[in-house]
């Protein structure tokens, strides 16, 4: 674990040169593979995960949005790469807004973490509602926290010390933390319904006949307080959530050292965390429109490639869209693979044959990949925003960070490490 003993620094915090330099390294981090993996198992199990809790209450909700039907934003209006490139000519502002202003994408982890605790706030129809929607919320936050970690130290290991950790290092570390992650969380969520609860209180004095709707009217100023109260530790989390998986992933610290930074940095630095988390955004959000040009341009290359091997001698087919039922949510835009592959033989569009099992499989692992880069993208921008903010209220430079290498013992790394040399002058006989 890091010591608490840290040197005092020796030079002036971070320019904004040196902060932008930051922000845009961790965004080229996330070109890691390994972090493509990590980000879309994390979709795809909260994604299932849900999908088993809808089924288990068995009540009537929204269909799960898998991975390979997730939402692009901003960029939804048109989806096909060629179609926004075109808009570049008639629309240069408008289309740079669209691409680098597209939080919906950029912050699928958050997004993820929010929707069902939106819900449980909301007014619910029934007790296993809400139990559900506890139940995706603490799923989303334990899976996206566990693989955030895993990502913000892989990512401060790459920017802060130019090394590289083992998947194997990385995801021991997280699965280390877990009781940490999860701790820090608990304890904003705690308070939130600590301030609930007695809001709750006033509801149920409420229920006294007569007496009790006069003495809630005449208190209502403390409903309004608890309110106030509520919204800063909702705030709170929204914003600490990622800066305390971002402070264990980088300091190798506990729950309360996390949730402690976090908040400390919305108190200490609120302009400067503010301002850093536009930039943070819009690098994200260019960072993901490149990764979905990157997608569909790949996916429409190959099904147009060997479309045309395959109508070589016929007449030419269209591509079909594999990812979802409906053309419109795919993200290559209106075609994947060959539509002859798919075709089957009922004529019913939803039917494909067992033969081009694998080719939908296959498309829909990119689809995965997109999403486990975006989400390795978020956490890249969170670990740069960290560094940023603790650089300015810690005094900590940005190029400093503690790995487990280095506690380790020089000879345990293949080191030749001096045998002591005797001093001739000292006699080692036994005195007279």
């Amino acid at each position: 674990m890091m010591s608490d003993d840290r040197e005092p620094q020796t030079v002036g915090p971070a320019s904004v040169r040196d902060r932008l330099g930051m922000m845009l390294a961790v965004a080229r981090s996330a070109m890691d593979p390994r972090r493509w993996l990590i980000g879309g198992l994390a979709a795809l199990m909260v994604a299932a995960g849900g999908v088993v809790l809808d089924n288990w209450s068995g009540g009537d909700h929204q269909p799960a949005e898998w991975p390979w039907d997730i939402g692009l934003g901003t960029l939804d209006g048109d989806r096909k790469a060629n179609s926004l490139l075109s808009e570049v000519n008639g629309q240069p502002i408008a289309t740079a807004v669209r691409v680098a202003w597209n939080p919906e994408l950029a912050g699928r982890p958050l997004r993820d973490v929010m929707e069902p605790a939106v819900r449980i706030v909301g007014v619910g129809e029934s007790w296993s509602e809400t139990a559900v929607n506890w139940s995706r919320f603490l799923l989303a936050v334990i899976v996206w926290s566990l693989a955030g970690v895993i990502l913000v130290r892989m990512t401060a290991a790459d920017v802060v010390r130019g090394e590289s950790v083992s998947l194997a290092q990385a995801v021991g570390f997280g699965f280390r933390h877990s009781g940490s992650l999860l701790s820090a969380s608990l304890i904003s969520v705690s308070c939130f319904g600590a301030l609930w609860g007695l809001a709750v209180l006033g509801g149920l004095l409420a229920k006294i006949p007569s007496v009790g709707p006069l003495v809630v009217s005449l208190l209502w100023f403390i409903p309004l307080v608890l309110g106030l109260l509520m919204t800063i530790v909702a705030l709170g989390f929204v914003v600490g959530w990622p800066l305390m998986v971002a402070t264990i992933g980088v300091e190798d610290s506990d729950g309360f050292d996390g949730f402690t930074h976090a908040h400390g940095f919305l108190t200490d630095r609120p302009l400067l965390l503010a301002s850093h988390a536009v930039i943070a955004t819009i690098v994200a959000s260019v960072a993901a429109c490149l990764g979905w040009l990157a997608l569909s341009l790949t996916i429409w290359f190959s099904g147009s490639a060997v479309s045309s091997g395959l109508d070589a001698f016929d007449s030419p087919s269209d591509l079909q869209v594999v990812s979802s039922s409906l053309s419109e949510a795919s993200l290559a835009g209106g075609g994947e693979v060959p539509a002859r592959l798919v075709a089957a033989e009922s004529g019913q569009p939803a039917d494909i044959p067992f033969s081009s099992t694998f080719l939908v499989f296959w498309v829909r692992v990119a689809h995965l990949l997109f999403v486990g880069y975006v989400g390795g993208v978020f956490w890249g921008v969170v670990t740069g925003l960290y560094l940023v903010v603790r650089d300015s209220a810690d005094g900590i430079p940005m190029t400093q960070m503690w790995l487990e290498s280095d506690d380790t013992p020089a000879e345990s790394l293949g080191e030749d490490i001096p045998e002591p040399v005797e001093d001739p002058d000292v006699s080692t006989d036994d005195p007279a």
